[in-house]
């Protein structure tokens, strides 16, 4: 066993469960969307989804990206077609989401993956960062769910899963901006939940740990924490699709948070300690 193997235990992930064999059942001939698919973690997902028979559309702004795993999935069998969007145009992703729904059907699942990511100090931030950010993670990812979910919601049934981070559960300095946006979706989510939920919707939240992807490369060993595969995030996405849990997070971030909200005085106080050395983790 290699080290990599043991990393979801060691940050208290599961990703079992979510194999070839649980998947195919659920998902095979129906219409399945994967939002931020041309790279990381959602192109591992649409190339899974694909490979068990699910109709994949693939949702994302690079257009090149987006058809060279077109290619490599109707290579291998599948089925995938994909639509070019840029989230931050809200009207955009949501005339997007209308044209899937009218020319595809309403999808039985959408993995709202798509994000953007800024790690930056107050001294450095612009306030356009919290613009760009919100736009994608937050703005950009309700214009393109609600078209999807409200016609989930009249035909009675279908699956929201989100990938998200534990910067939802605990906020790290540098990542203020990052953290508002992705907890303003998870929120949202939050509110529309009960309504989908008696509608006959299901909704997953993933607050995923850090993940070695292109997007985190820019912070890479700068925390002393092992970081989990896009392959073992993908594992987590798919065990979600099968569990249809409401909410997947590491144990510990649950914990944290907790006990940060019980005394958010002590917590801000034990890193205003560690910023006043100089140290910008």
């Amino acid at each position: 066993m290699r080290w990599t193997d043991l990393v979801p235990v060691v940050l208290g992930v599961r990703t079992d469960g979510g194999g070839p064999g649980r998947v195919r059942p659920l998902v095979v001939g129906t219409t399945v969307v994967v939002t931020g698919a041309s790279r990381g973690i959602g192109r591992v997902v649409a190339q899974r989804l694909a490979c068990v028979g699910a109709h994949v559309v693939a949702v994302a702004r690079s257009r090149d990206d987006l058809v060279d795993l077109e290619d490599r999935v109707r290579a291998a069998g599948g089925v995938l077609e994909h639509r070019v969007v840029d989230l931050r145009d809200t009207d955009a992703a949501t005339a997007v989401a209308e044209e899937v729904v009218a020319t595809l059907g309403v999808p039985h699942l959408l993995v709202a993956n798509a994000g953007h990511s800024i790690h930056r100090y107050l001294e450095a931030s612009q306030f356009h960062d919290m613009q760009r950010l919100a736009q994608v993670n937050y703005a950009g990812a309700v214009a393109f769910a609600m078209p999807v979910l409200r016609e989930m919601a009249r035909r009675g049934r279908g699956h929201l899963v989100t990938t998200s981070s534990t910067q939802v559960d605990v906020p790290l300095p540098g990542w203020s901006a990052y953290s508002a946006s992705k907890t303003a979706f998870d929120t949202w989510l939050a509110g529309v939940s009960p309504e989908l939920r008696a509608a006959g919707v299901a909704v997953s939240s993933i607050h995923l740990p850090r993940v070695t992807t292109a997007m985190s490369a820019p912070t890479a060993g700068r925390y002393p924490v092992p970081e989990l595969s896009v392959d073992q995030a993908a594992d987590i996405v798919c065990r979600a699709v099968v569990t249809r849990a409401r909410r997947v997070r590491p144990w510990w971030a649950g914990a944290t948070k907790l006990v940060v909200d019980a005394a958010p005085g002590v917590a801000d106080e034990l890193w205003a300690a560690v910023l006043r050395t100089g140290a910008r983790p």
